[in-house]
């Protein structure tokens, strides 16, 4: 895959019958760029927003979109141990080498996009059809 923004949407059906987001599709909704995504077909269960690695932690689940303004190494090794399916790098920062050549190494795909950390969560999460957010739900009772 080429180091530009991914045109194709890539929304198969899911196991539900509902539409899943692929990374493609994550790509196209929120304008980023992909700066490294071998398998843009890979579906999106659900979006995470967050600077604080330990939140992370805790509210992501495997197959879940990070969406973070944080830019280092530790986000790549947070994305892997949780099995995000990507990492969404928001505010528009610049990613440097090192961090995406872990991600490489992790295999963890990686976007930048300009907007803010809340315009971008919400677009994702919108787009993977996500309903009326309550208050806790992502976390363990």
């Amino acid at each position: 895959m080429s180091e530009a923004r991914l045109a194709d949407t890539g929304v198969p059906a899911g196991s539900s019958g509902a539409a899943a987001l692929t990374l493609a599709g994550v790509c196209a909704a929120i304008g980023a760029e992909a700066l490294w995504c071998p398998a843009p077909d890979v579906a999106a269960a659900g979006v995470v927003a967050a600077d604080l690695m330990s939140d992370v932690l805790v509210d992501a689940r495997p197959g879940f979109v990070l969406v973070t303004g944080l830019v280092n190494v530790q986000v790549i090794r947070t994305a892997a141990i949780a099995d995000l399916a990507a990492v969404v790098f928001a505010r528009g920062k610049a990613v440097p080498p090192d961090v995406l050549d872990l991600a490489r190494q992790m295999s963890v795909p990686v976007f930048a996009c300009p907007d803010s950390l809340f315009e971008t969560a919400g677009r994702l999460y919108a787009a993977i059809g996500g309903g009326r957010a309550q208050p806790g739900a992502g976390r363990p009772a």
